[in-house]
């Protein structure tokens, strides 16, 4: 099981796979972060992808 605190508020999410992990993230954002998540949307698909790549990258190194 591996911890990572979300990048805008520090809370943090414990799952055994980045694909738990981003799905336990996601019901998070949309909860507490609905403001970003409507910005968002006016991002392009490419820093979406990097945002998760990063994120990825992280997950996997701890």
């Amino acid at each position: 099981m591996k911890t990572m605190s979300c990048d805008i508020c520090e809370k943090k999410f414990s799952a055994d796979s980045f694909d738990e992990w981003f799905k336990l993230m996601q019901g998070h954002y949309m909860a507490d972060h609905a403001a970003f998540m409507e910005q968002a949307k006016n991002k392009s698909k490419e820093e979406g992808m990097k945002w998760m790549s990063d994120m990825k990258t992280k997950f996997e190194a701890l």
